[in-house]
């Protein structure tokens, strides 16, 4: 690694153990007066799968930076990974739909052949990454399968970043009414510019008209980057409903839930690591008085439920988008950075007729 001005680097990572696990000190790396060294890092004795390891130093200047290095552990120790019990949450709720990844990707426009829409319904009208969604058939395809992760990655040189939708363009697909719950597991990158999200949308009665009300709550949209102009993630990551095309007083609700409690602070409900130093789990339970959000089956927040949100199904989706407002710079990455899911599974309470 080089740091020129930096004479000492320390490098952190996430490690299995009891509860939450720990974040610990792989070693430090004294640099040369190039402000160059190196490191070896004991993989076996760290999770398999994706890891974050975290280069941290101090230079002449008294600047202190953080590098966020994404690896992915082929070797390692099993922990946590895959399907879990059914989460308390979702007590007397039956499981409707659970992916692990553990088979290949099923990923498309058409909902007779694939179990994912690559574009945000309808037609990818509303995309939004500065970086663009791209098919997951095209030739810059940003969606891949690592063991039993989907990675989806954001790459700059390639001009791709990668969307999935559990609903399609004609209404079919993954979706559950209240009282119903879903959640998915994940770790996201910290770059500047950044901005893995799992969120959900409320299936409207005319899937392609995009001015027709509806619901959106996010569960987690993380914003990546520190310093100057960056939203300095931390430990912190952001919730909140939307009232989409509808009344003045659902707006302000929205607005006011945004403004006083939509950022968790993960320390502050005693969890010890961030969304991007390893993977947690993210969950929402909609029931017909209130939404509740989860960090790892903890309750960070609730609010009343929306009322579209208790007539209409919901259905899911994940993101690896860039921009959101914020800078885009993947330049320290090579130009690429990546999120990796573990599982995304739904339940559901509502009668069926």
């Amino acid at each position: 690694m080089t740091a020129p001005t930096y004479s000492k680097l320390s490098v952190h990572c996430w490690k299995q153990g009891a509860g939450y696990g720990a974040n610990t000190l792989v070693g430090t790396v004294l640099l040369d007066g190039n402000g160059t060294g190196s490191i070896v890092f004991p993989a076996d004795e760290y999770p398999h799968g994706p890891l974050t390891v975290t280069i941290s130093g101090v230079n002449v200047d008294n600047y202190h930076d953080n590098c966020y290095l994404q690896l992915y552990n082929k070797g390692g120790v099993s922990w946590k990974e895959g399907l879990p019990s059914d989460p308390p949450a979702a007590t007397g709720m039956k499981l409707v739909f659970a992916d692990d990844f553990n088979d290949a990707l099923s990923i498309g426009s058409d909902p007779e052949k694939f179990t994912y829409y690559d574009h945000k319904p309808p037609f990818g009208s509303q995309d939004f990454s500065s970086i663009p969604f791209t098919d997951f058939e095209k030739d810059n395809n940003p969606f891949s399968r690592k063991d039993t992760y989907l990675r989806i990655r954001a790459n700059a040189n390639t001009k791709s970043s990668g969307l999935i939708s559990s609903l399609f363009n004609n209404g079919e697909g993954i979706k559950a009414s209240a009282p119903c719950y879903f959640e998915c597991r994940f770790i996201g990158p910290n770059a500047p510019g950044s901005w893995p999200a799992f969120w959900l949308l409320s299936v409207k009665d005319n899937v392609v008209n995009n001015a027709e009300p509806c619901d959106e709550i996010d569960i987690i949209e993380a914003y990546g980057g520190e310093g100057p102009g960056a939203p300095n993630a931390k430990q912190v990551y952001r919730l909140t409903p939307h009232a989409w095309g509808q009344s003045e007083e659902l707006k302000r609700f929205c607005d006011d839930f945004y403004r006083t409690q939509s950022a968790i602070d993960v320390y502050k409900h005693d969890i010890p690591s961030t969304w991007y130093e390893t993977s947690h789990i993210y969950g929402c339970k909609i029931t017909e008085t209130e939404t509740v959000y989860y960090c790892d089956d903890v309750e960070v927040a609730r609010h009343a439920t929306l009322p579209i949100s208790k007539s209409k199904p919901l259905y899911f989706l994940i993101n690896l988008a860039t921009g959101g407002g914020w800078p885009v710079d993947l330049s320290r990455y090579n130009g690429m950075i990546d999120m990796y899911v573990d599982y995304v599974r739904v339940y559901s309470g509502a009668t069926i007729d």
